[in-house]
């Protein structure tokens, strides 16, 4: 806790790491911290993020089932979908970079062989932040699948016989079956996933640098250049701090939902 609680004591102080002297500031950060517009822009743009969870947990959702089983190509589709979720984020976002350069990018050039015209997918101030998105989801989804896969093999087969025998068709044991069997599953992907949205920094770093006009400066990159750009550490402190609290917030409110619809049932 030496490391936690030395960041609290510095977000309490006007710390600037070229000037030795440190004065007591009280809760002065923090309330600074209110009245930034930019620091409330990256909170804003963190929680647009945040907005991928749900459509990559469904595209992984649908993938664990599209891949059940034991198949030769069913193994090297569930390896080809893995492969990114262990690949370092670092390469991945250089790659990407490159893939979408709006000048020589392999995708605006397929684009324009097709007669559609160049996109500016990571210039643009409109759709920067959906294209950091959609890479976020392709990057996840492998990791999410293998999840569902593993709580779907929890699911005894006879439930499904016996629905079946009953008359039930795809949709209804879907509702009635898989949902309720992945539901801590579902709960454990959800909260790991969101709680991993609010921390993204990789992507940002490498593809945009928080640009184009702030349209992609995310919380912890933002507390990246707080503290390493302008060296004001107890204003980047009590950035972390206040993250910190809105994650924990996030995460408590998931865990009562959890509890009451655990109690209702």
């Amino acid at each position: 806790f030496g490391p936690l609680l030395f960041s609290l004591w510095i977000s309490l102080h006007e710390w600037h790491l070229v000037d030795p002297a440190h004065p007591f500031t009280g809760l002065a950060n923090y309330r600074a911290l209110l009245a930034d517009g930019s620091w409330w822009s990256a909170i804003r743009n963190t929680a647009v993020f945040t907005l991928h969870v749900p459509l990559a947990m469904a595209v992984a959702l649908a993938l664990a089932i599209l891949t059940r089983g034991s198949r030769r190509a069913v193994r090297w589709a569930r390896l080809a979908l893995f492969l990114p979720s262990i690949t370092s984020v670092v390469a991945i976002a250089v790659v990407w970079k490159w893939l979408l350069n709006d000048g020589h990018g392999l995708v605006n050039r397929a684009l324009e062989g097709m007669g559609l015209g160049s996109v500016a997918w990571l210039t643009s101030p409109d759709i920067a932040l959906a294209t950091l998105m959609a890479i976020s989801v392709w990057m996840v989804v492998g990791y999410q699948m293998v999840v569902f896969q593993a709580g779907l093999a929890s699911i005894p087969r006879d439930f499904y016989d016996a629905a079946r025998v009953d008359g039930a068709g795809p949709l209804q044991r879907f509702r009635h079956i898989t949902l309720p069997g992945l539901r801590h599953t579902l709960f454990f992907v959800l909260v790991t996933s969101v709680i991993g949205s609010f921390q993204v920094f990789g992507l940002v770093y490498v593809m945009t640098e928080g640009g184009p006009l702030g349209a992609t400066d995310v919380a912890v990159y933002h507390i990246y250049r707080e503290a390493w750009e302008f060296l004001r550490f107890g204003n980047a402190a009590a950035m972390s701090w206040i993250l910190f609290a809105v994650v924990f917030a996030a995460t408590w409110l998931h865990f009562r939902l959890l509890e009451r619809r655990g109690a209702r049932a």
